[in-house]
């Protein structure tokens, strides 16, 4: 029975250890997405200075109520984790109040069993009554020993009762602190409420300017389009200058192998002969010479200085919409490749406002858009930052979306629109964090960036890439 009792507890002590691990972990994430809250309203606060409603306000709107989800389910995890500690520590608190009455039982009984030699007199006569040495001395170690017990078993006792008072204690503290995030719950689903309303009002007038709306979306298309054909153009011009390079690099290497495997060719005496050859050693015979004389003789030395025409092997033909990168470059393509998942924002805070890919509208029904890249919305005015060292290959500005610098990385290649104060150059190397401008804010006061990866001509989503 003691040892199921102690398992019991060794066992509740393990789940605890885990729980608290886990209510960490969630204390971690709430004061995460606490500081996103603040984050996000203060982009909102600062996109709602010029329009009460725009696109820019519907997407902050939705990600706050995103967040505010997801602040309510961890408060609800928090709130579900207190209860079951209080559970397990209420649980302790019946073991050890078990545990507390069987002490006292059994501290009774000895206490009963103490009254037979309470005076010395019972105890003089309990040790005197031994039949010999031997007995008298048991019956002393005895009266020794039941004394001691009876201490001990008045500390334990003690301590129990001081553990159980602690863990009743523990009980009422889980119970009031379930409470309070109960109620931190209940504040913010109101809050939450309060954002899906303001979001309805923004689709409501947003809906009204559907006209509006299809004007500048094809606008939008019109100056991403113009984007794409400027990216594909960037990245096919490196692409054919990396292929010129790799060509004349083969063909300098097949000249060389040329040269090695060039024929050695006589050379003439200084009165214009050939050596003469034996027949048998086929070497130089010295013996010898044979004298040229006429002109057509002389014509016929001169062919022997050329070799015979040797056919070069064609080399394997390059592969189409491929980089072909130097040592260097390689080097850096690798480097940037590992980066998959790890790599920073290129703001230094904001929220992805609009997905890789194609999707729905948020606002015109049947309205599909296509996004190269991704969108990053942050607060007007904010660094934008190269997320890897490379060499700059373009900076433009495009109308409607303002200034964009391409930045080259071996094979990759990373692009940054919708930015103002541009601080860097075409033919520039850039290390990696290095600012290369700031966040433009457009007629509506929305500010974002659109952030694109490519490899040769394949576009990647970046979330892909990104920290999370």
């Amino acid at each position: 029975m003691k040892y199921i009792a102690f398992l019991f507890c060794l066992m509740l002590a393990f789940s605890m250890v885990a729980q608290v691990d886990k209510r960490e972990q969630l204390e971690r994430q709430k004061k995460e997405n606490l500081a996103k809250i603040k984050e996000l309203n203060s982009i909102i606060s600062r996109t709602s200075k010029k329009k009460i409603a725009s696109l820019g306000k519907l997407n902050v709107l939705k990600e706050q109520i995103g967040v505010q989800k997801k602040q309510i389910g961890i408060l609800s995890e928090n709130q579900k984790l207190l209860a079951l500690e209080a559970n397990k520590l209420r649980q302790e608190s019946d073991i050890l109040a078990a545990k507390l009455k069987k002490l006292k039982r059994m501290y009774a009984q000895m206490l009963f069993e103490a009254q037979k030699t309470s005076t010395v007199y019972n105890k003089l006569s309990f040790l005197l009554l031994s039949s010999n040495l031997g007995e008298f001395t048991r019956r002393f170690d005895y009266l020794r020993q039941f004394t001691s017990n009876r201490k001990a078993q008045a500390h334990k006792i003690f301590q129990t009762r001081q553990d159980l008072m602690s863990k009743e204690q523990q009980v009422i503290f889980k119970k009031t602190e379930e409470k309070k995030v109960l109620v931190e719950k209940e504040k913010e689903k109101k809050t939450l409420e309060v954002l899906k309303t303001k979001e309805d009002k923004v689709v409501t007038v947003l809906t009204q300017q559907e006209k509006k709306l299809r004007i500048e979306l094809e606008r939008k298309k019109l100056a991403i389009r113009k984007l794409d054909n400027l990216i594909a153009g960037i990245v096919a011009r490196e692409i054919q200058k990396s292929q010129e390079r790799e060509r004349r690099l083969r063909l300098a290497q097949q000249a060389r192998k040329l040269e090695v495997n060039k024929p050695s060719l006589p050379t003439l005496k200084g009165d214009g002969t050939l050596p003469k050859l034996s027949e048998k050693s086929g070497k130089e015979d010295t013996k010898s010479d044979t004298r040229i004389e006429s002109a057509e003789d002389k014509k016929e030395v001169a062919k022997a200085k050329v070799p015979e025409k040797v056919e070069v092997a064609k080399s394997e033909p390059l592969e189409k919409n491929i980089y072909y990168m130097n040592a260097e470059e390689a080097k850096l393509a690798s480097s940037f490749g590992a980066l998959r998942g790890k790599m920073p924002f290129p703001v230094p805070s904001g929220f992805i406002s609009d997905h890789f890919g194609v999707h729905k509208h948020p606002i015109l029904k049947g309205v599909m858009i296509n996004n190269n890249g991704i969108d990053i919305q942050t607060a007007p005015g904010s660094p934008v930052h190269s997320v890897y060292e490379g060499i700059v290959q373009s900076v433009v500005n495009i109308p409607g979306i303002n200034m964009v610098v391409a930045i080259q990385h071996g094979d990759y290649f990373t692009v940054y629109s919708k930015l103002d104060n541009v601080s860097v150059s075409t033919g520039q190397r850039v290390r990696t964090g290095q600012r290369i401008g700031s966040v433009a804010s457009d007629d509506d006061g929305t500010a974002e960036i659109n952030f694109q990866v490519w490899k040769n001509t394949i576009r990647q989503n970046p979330e892909q890439w990104l920290r999370r």
